[in-house]
């Protein structure tokens, strides 16, 4: 038997309740569906009513006490544009405990360009918060349907944060990161790269070219050979025919500038490999052209 396979087998020995296992399962199948639909499409049609609805989004947390609390306004980059925290939410009940930091941009002499990525950055963390509460009543109701009690049950941990990689007077690139105690699946980035003089969403076309696709395939395929090679055991990367890397799809795939200002490609769990080896990452050697 293959190493991948004793691991496989190892795996899937652990022993979760049924009702959860569902649980877990659907909740991976939804987000691998999700991810593949471009934030450019998800948001086409909306700008019109960016701003008014990024208002009113706000105006809506600061009539709900036990989900936010008073604006907390820390800078993070420098004079020119800056991403800081525009809401901090921490609510507690008997299924859930939240912990969230909206980030937002500002001071890029680009107001459309601000009230579009805020309105969808504060869209997408009110859709995963809600959809990790729907996992939190689930999981609620499995455990009192195998008998257990509400004593029985732990809160379910959702944690929000985030992260600026690469910054300087033409390029904001930072990582939105969820991640629930229910499940270690359950950790989800989310990409932005940003040029503020264009006002445009980066994608990997334009950070390297027409030959983006060429450029990261190979890399991506270099790495994981020489990640092998290094230690194999703890690099079991699955084959293309159970699902492993074959290449990206489109220009759209996930990815962000770390501060030496080159491509990460980032690769959510269970996408190329088992969940215990995390979330993947690869640095693309190649000079941006922004």
């Amino acid at each position: 038997m293959s190493m991948l396979k004793k691991a496989k087998e190892a795996y899937k020995m652990i022993e979760v309740p049924q009702e959860l296992d569902y649980v877990v399962n659907k909740a991976i199948h939804e987000s691998k569906t999700r991810k593949r639909k471009s934030v450019q499409m998800y948001f086409k049609g909306a700008t019109a009513m960016l701003a008014t609805t990024f208002a009113l989004f706000i105006v809506l947390l600061n009539t709900n006490e036990s989900f936010a609390k008073a604006m907390e306004d820390v800078p993070i980059l420098g004079t020119i544009a800056e991403v800081f925290t525009v809401r901090e939410y921490k609510e507690e009940n008997d299924i859930e405990l939240i912990n969230a930091k909206v980030p937002a941009i500002r001071n890029t002499g680009n107001t459309d360009l601000e009230n579009r990525i805020n309105y969808e950055i504060s869209s997408k963390i009110n859709e995963v918060l809600e959809e990790a509460r729907q996992r939190a009543e689930e999981y609620k109701e499995a455990v009192l349907a195998t008998g257990g009690t509400m004593e029985d049950y732990v809160p379910i941990e959702i944690n929000i944060d985030y992260e600026i990689t690469y910054q300087d007077e033409k390029l904001i690139s930072f990582v939105i990161t969820k991640s629930e105690s229910l499940a270690s699946a359950y950790q989800e980035q989310y990409f932005y790269n940003i040029d503020i003089e264009s006002g445009k969403e980066l994608n990997l076309r334009d950070v390297l070219g027409e030959e983006y696709k060429e450029i990261v395939d190979k890399e991506i395929n270099k790495q994981i050979k020489e990640r092998q090679k290094e230690n194999y055991e703890n690099n079991l990367y699955f084959t293309v025919e159970e699902g492993g890397f074959s290449g990206i799809e489109n220009e759209y795939h996930n990815f962000y500038i770390n501060k030496d200002k080159k491509v990460t490609i980032v690769f959510q769990k269970y996408e190329i490999s088992p969940g215990y080896m995390g979330i993947q990452k690869f640095v693309i050697p190649n000079q941006i052209e922004v």
